[in-house]
């Protein structure tokens, strides 16, 4: 099965600004409308429940997220394998990490629309783009 984490960095002024830039919006009509965190980098939609928004408000927290990610976050050591050497480095210029991740499960794709999303982001977005990691592993 092929997974993708992607890893985005980004400022705010506070953690209830970060939730409301990825907070899902709806229409008068109840149809769900992109984040301005998914509008931002060319999304449209993803299920909530595979995406994660981490204030941190200094180098502790910084270092315990990245604890976070090469223990903890992910059951695949492929995902932590890849992750960049300089990781921790690179989120010290932003108080706000935004994981979103998906596969192509044989049960149907799981936020599909991020294997297509482009490195880049959209010119003016709030979000930068710090790592994005595809890696297979074993159908169960």
């Amino acid at each position: 099965m092929k997974n993708i984490v992607m890893i985005w960095g980004a400022n705010f002024a506070s953690e209830e600004e970060l939730y409301a830039y990825v907070e899902s919006r709806y229409d008068d009509d109840g149809d769900v409308l992109p984040s301005g965190f998914m509008a931002s980098i060319g999304g449209s939609w993803i299920d909530d429940d595979f995406l994660e928004a981490h204030f941190l408000v200094d180098d502790v927290e910084r270092g315990e997220f990245t604890v976070y990610l090469h223990e903890e976050y992910s059951p695949h050591e492929l995902f932590a394998e890849q992750l960049p050497n300089a990781f921790e480095a690179s989120i010290r210029a932003y108080n706000s990490i935004i994981l979103l991740y998906g596969n192509d499960s044989p049960y149907g794709a799981v936020n599909e629309v991020l294997f297509a999303i482009e490195a880049v982001g959209r010119e003016g977005s709030a979000a930068v783009l710090l790592a994005s990691i595809e890696y297979e592993t074993e159908d169960r």
